[in-house]
């Protein structure tokens, strides 16, 4: 049990990290492609970022609760 619980944990963690990559650099290359301003590109860019982490986090909670 204690392995499994280890591997869960790893992976909400590599799901959380991944969403919140994503967010961040898909969000910031197209802003940065139309040429937005820094002070619009780096908020919206981290604001992704946040809601990337959150949705990993929501996956992981569906994938738990099915188990």
């Amino acid at each position: 049990m204690g392995q499994e619980h280890w591997t869960a944990e790893r992976l909400r963690f590599a799901l959380w990290v991944a969403g919140a990559v994503t967010g961040f650099g898909g969000v910031g290359a197209l802003l940065s492609a139309v040429g937005a301003p820094e002070t619009v590109a780096w908020p919206a860019a981290v604001g992704a970022a946040v809601a990337g982490g959150w949705g990993g986090h929501q996956l992981m909670r569906r994938y738990l609760a099915r188990r």
